[in-house]
Parts: C-alpha cells; structure tokens; sequence
C-alpha cells in the first residue's frame, strides 16, 4: 500500500470520527445566555426576585413580558429563551422544563359561596373532598385554564372531564378577571391560591359571601420555581440563575420575598418545613 493511500484513508477515518463526534461536543458547549425573556403574569408589577436576579447578572439583558399561563407554557414547550417566575413545579412539568427552586407557598385552597356550603362535602376536619365535590356537579365551578394548582389537585382535575359544571377560563395575569366574574355570581366555588380572598379585599371585592376551604389530601405547601425550556439555553439560563440564589444573600432575599405568604398558625405548624427549605436553598442545586 502506498504511502500516499495510506494517509488518505486515515485522513478519511479522522472525519469519520470527527462527523460523529459533532453532535455530542456541540451538546456539551455551554450555551451564551445574552437574553432571558421574564414571562409575568403582569409585566407592569414588580418582583423584588426577578430584579435581584437582573443585579446578579448584569451582563445578561432581562426582557419583561405579561402572558397567560397559556402562552408562557407554550413559549417554554418551544424552546424560546424565555423563563417563567412564580411557576408550580409538579412531575409533569419537570419532563419540559428546568426549575430552579425559590420559595414555598401555601396549598391551593376551595373558595365557596357561604350559601352553598352545605352542599360542600366535607370530612371532620372541614376539608373539602375535591373528587366528590366534582362527581356529584350540584354545583357550579371555575378553574384557571392552564394554571398548576399541584400534583394532588392536578390529578383530581385531571380525572374530571370539563363541562357545564367545571367551566377553565383563559385570564391574563393572576386570574384578577376570573375573581371579578365570580363576584357577580357566575360560579357557586372556584380554586385559587391560598391568600386569595385577602387579595380580592385589597382589591376592593366584598368578600364576606365567600370562604376558603382546605382540599382533603392537598399537601400543605407548594413549591415554586422558575421554569426554563429544557433545551441547552434553558440549563444554562438555570444555571446562571441557580448560581445567583444558591447563596446564603440569595436564599435570605427568597425568604423575605415571601414573607407574609403564610398566616402566623400556619408559620407555627410549618416553621421548620420553611426553614430547612431554605437552608437547602442558600447552596446551587445544579450539580457543577
């Protein structure tokens, strides 16, 4: 074999190897973050994590943009260089998106009409049994489409075929829209956040023909995270963005951000769940 033959044939072999090397060196490149487009319920307000987030990294350009909960899943489903704040990690969720874990809140709560509370089925504890409260359809109800109210409630939701008596509304910002519907008597209950009757009074809403309810087997807390496509972009965006709160000043920051989410009775109750979400918190839960 001559020479000449010889090295050509290596030369044809390190292509080879480099063709099918490509695709896995260009997977392991970190990706350059320049741009996080901040996906808000209302852009216009602001969130004291977001602009600590922005401090921390400066040489990243931060876009604010309002969109439904809709349209911010769709955005992240499809890769976009975008990222959602205040968003409900749930198993689901996970398979699209990377979260980077930032406070607990309290459970998603059943808000009812005080005059239809006898035909809310209920156990000794006052809780509501959502899957029964569903099937029996006596009275009428109204979710957020798109909205995560949890693993528990997700699932439950889940099982009940929308119809006349579970009516999903499409709202823009924090369902503001929706509370106001149901304010003029369009629906008997609704699920909402838990603190939402103290919104609609800050708000302005009567509220005293309302009461909130606890969910039979709702855990006690949710977790919320900020959710970035599950591409390249997106777990550098994490990344970058876990580095800047898995500190103990970004844990601290988190924590005084939800200050007031929990009622001093749940504070007592839930204390050391709190805190040791937050000890875990002060470190990066990406692993390098």
């Amino acid at each position: 074999m001559s020479k000449l033959l010889w090295m050509s044939m290596i030369g044809l072999l390190l292509m080879t190897r480099m063709a099918w090397a490509t695709p896995e060196a260009v997977s392991n490149t970190p990706e350059p973050v320049e741009l996080i487009i901040w996906l808000k319920a209302d852009a216009s307000r602001s969130d004291p994590i977001l602009s600590f987030i922005a401090q921390k990294l400066p040489q990243v350009r931060h876009e604010y943009l309002s969109t439904n909960s809709i349209r911010s899943w769709h955005m992240i489903q499809h890769g976009e260089p975008a990222c959602r704040s205040e968003t409900v990690r749930t198993a689901a969720r996970e398979k699209e998106a990377y979260f980077v874990d930032t406070q607990l809140t309290p459970h998603a709560e059943l808000l009812v009409r005080r005059d239809k509370l006898a035909l809310v089925p209920r156990n000794s504890a006052d809780e509501v049994d959502l899957a029964l409260l569903l099937k029996r359809a006596q009275l009428w109800g109204a979710i957020v489409r798109g909205r995560s109210y949890g693993d528990f409630v997700d699932g439950v939701l889940a099982q009940q075929p929308r119809g006349p008596y579970l009516a999903d509304y499409a709202t823009q910002g924090f369902g503001e829209r929706l509370q106001d519907m149901l304010v003029k008597g369009r629906a008997d209950f609704w699920i909402d956040v838990s603190g939402a009757l103290i919104q609609m009074q800050a708000r302005g809403l009567p509220i005293d023909d309302f009461i909130a309810l606890a969910i039979q087997g709702a855990p006690r807390t949710l977790q919320l995270s900020i959710a970035c496509p599950r591409t390249p972009w997106g777990l550098a965006a994490s990344r970058a963005i876990d580095q800047v709160l898995g500190t103990p000043e970004g844990a601290a920051h988190l924590q005084k951000a939800s200050a007031g989410y929990f009622d001093p009775e749940a504070l007592k109750r839930l204390g050391p769940q709190i805190e040791q979400f937050y000890q875990r918190r002060s470190k990066p839960q990406f692993a390098e």
